[in-house]
């Protein structure tokens, strides 16, 4: 998550706009970018986010282009990040065939990138999501006017139809409710999985 917000601000600053520098946000400390409902999101449902870097598209060359480059720029890292985690996760499921000895090493390893390689696909899907505040919205935002009634619409209120997806899952976790009632866990969890297959199939046909 951090890497997604650095990834934002400095892309922003490419275009013109500091403001993410000048705020301090320019940084890999996670400290500067914690967001405590974001995280406790990754927490209990496997994906979040952290507190967005600041960025005024008034400041770019080229305003329309600043805001969909500003946009992709993040789930561009965690969609980098997932198939480099598949590579090392297929590189340590390699090591454990074939020095018996340390296999519980490169086990332990492989876990790690495996839960890697998915967070990353997850705040990759969830991310591209056209509902404001996320990316996915930015995007929509760089083609359309200012007074477009869907992004009028998503701007004013998409932020309140986040959080009935986010509760309508959580409510399924802990009432047992049908699978389906989860719109956004099974849209994340659905395109992962098909995604991170295909990574993996790649990265076998080297290992």
């Amino acid at each position: 998550m951090v890497l997604h917000e650095l990834a934002h601000g400095y892309v922003a600053l490419w275009n013109g706009d500091p403001t993410a520098k000048v705020n301090g946000r320019l940084t890999v400390n996670p400290l500067a970018h914690f967001d405590l409902i974001g995280f406790a999101m990754l927490m209990t449902v496997g994906f979040g986010y952290a507190k967005p870097v600041p960025v005024n598209p008034y400041n770019f060359k080229h305003r329309k282009r600043g805001i969909f480059t500003v946009a992709i720029a993040g789930v561009i890292v965690n969609l980098v990040l997932a198939f480099l985690s598949c590579g090392f996760l297929m590189l340590m499921m390699f090591l454990a065939r074939t020095f018996q000895g340390g296999a519980s090493v490169f086990t332990g390893f492989a876990d790690f990138f495996s839960i890697m390689a998915r967070l990353n696909l997850n705040l990759f899907f969830f991310n591209l999501l056209p509902i404001h505040p996320l990316d996915g919205f930015r995007i929509v935002e760089a083609f359309t006017k200012f007074t477009n009634p869907y992004t009028k619409f998503i701007r004013d209120y998409g932020q309140y139809f986040l959080l009935i997806l986010i509760v309508l899952g959580v409510f399924v976790d802990i009432f047992g409710l049908p699978w389906y009632i989860d719109i956004l866990g099974t849209y994340v969890s659905t395109f992962t999985g098909w995604v991170f297959k295909v990574f993996m199939m790649f990265w076998q046909l080297i290992f």
